[in-house]
């Protein structure tokens, strides 16, 4: 009837042996007699629908519903689960119990219980089947993400894109001599923004930004949108001594002294930026490295209201 069976499980002195007739209406049902047996077969396999008693032996069925579910986040599963018996009115008003159980049913309801489990079935075969679909389409967006090269709000590159021309850049270094340089650029009230208006006028003001940042900028200078308010720049020096704060502070001044208009006004902007250079002279230099130094000097940068500079030198 169902891919997966519906399992059973009676305590000691069981009250479900007159329930025997009901089960073989279903194709696949496998019974158990005591909680380990149970837990030792569904985790091997799952079912479709746990039925159990109150009292399953060496545990509550309470008690056996929580091991279940354990059991089912492991394997990214559900299970739907009914309990048969007398419940203490005090345990149904926890909310934990309706986070394990999903139906209660009295022994006196048995005449109803095969539409119960068929109705289990039937919500536990959509609910996998929903689950195994979003995982699908994670693992699709996982994927297209990591091909993405382009940031959808801004049009310019996005992180991957900066790791990429800073990879580049390192590799010329190496050819050709010079020096490779990352700038991070922060917006640093950019989450002030957004909880003061909205994620839209944190988006409208990104915008302005990047437009701003790219009249900034050499034309060969790569511009890209790193994460949310943080932009990245990776371009190439002659040497490593023209990579200091007085040769982009044309770029931090006209980002920082300038208000920007959006919906909800103009607004001011807390910028940061720091810079982070690298010869070959020790080897090829590590983007990611790089790219950390540069990161975690932004916060320096907001509170002296000046670049950081770090330069890569043989030790």
């Amino acid at each position: 009837m169902f891919d997966l069976p519906v399992v059973v499980v009676k305590g000691q002195n069981s009250n479900l042996d007159f329930f025997d007739d009901v089960l073989i209406k279903f194709t696949n049902c496998l019974v158990y007699s005591g909680a380990v047996n149970a837990l030792q077969a569904l985790e091997d396999a799952p079912a479709n629908v746990v039925i159990m008693e109150t009292d399953v032996g060496e545990m509550t069925g309470i008690e056996l519903a929580e091991a279940i579910r354990d059991i089912d986040e492991d394997r990214n599963h559900f299970t739907y689960i009914i309990l048969i018996g007398a419940i203490n009115p005090e345990q149904v008003r926890k909310d934990s119990f309706h986070l394990i159980i999903d139906a209660v049913t009295g022994t006196k309801r048995v005449d109803v219980m095969e539409h119960l489990a068929l109705a289990g079935a039937r919500i536990s075969v959509q609910v996998n089947a929903l689950r195994a679909s979003n995982d699908s389409l994670q693992h699709l967006c996982n994927h297209l993400r990591k091909g993405q090269l382009l940031d959808p709000l801004t049009g310019l590159g996005n992180k991957e894109y900066a790791e990429q021309a800073l990879n580049d850049t390192i590799r010329q270094v190496e050819s050709r001599g010079g020096a490779a340089c990352i700038v991070m650029i922060s917006v640093h009230n950019y989450e002030a923004v957004k909880e003061t208006y909205d994620e839209s006028i944190a988006r409208e003001l990104v915008v302005n930004i990047s437009e701003r940042l790219q009249s900034l900028v050499r034309p060969l200078d790569v511009v890209t949108y790193f994460s949310p308010g943080l932009f990245a720049l990776v371009l190439m020096q002659p040497n490593i001594e023209q990579c200091t704060a007085e040769c982009y502070r044309r770029i931090f001044d006209g980002m920082r002294l300038k208000s920007y208009a959006t919906r909800a006004g103009y607004q001011q902007v807390s910028i940061g930026m720091s810079v982070c250079a690298a010869t070959a002279d020790t080897g090829a230099p590590n983007h990611g490295n790089m790219i950390r130094i540069a990161t975690k000097a932004l916060d320096e940068s907001v509170r002296t209201e000046s670049i950081t500079i770090h330069h890569i030198r043989p030790e």
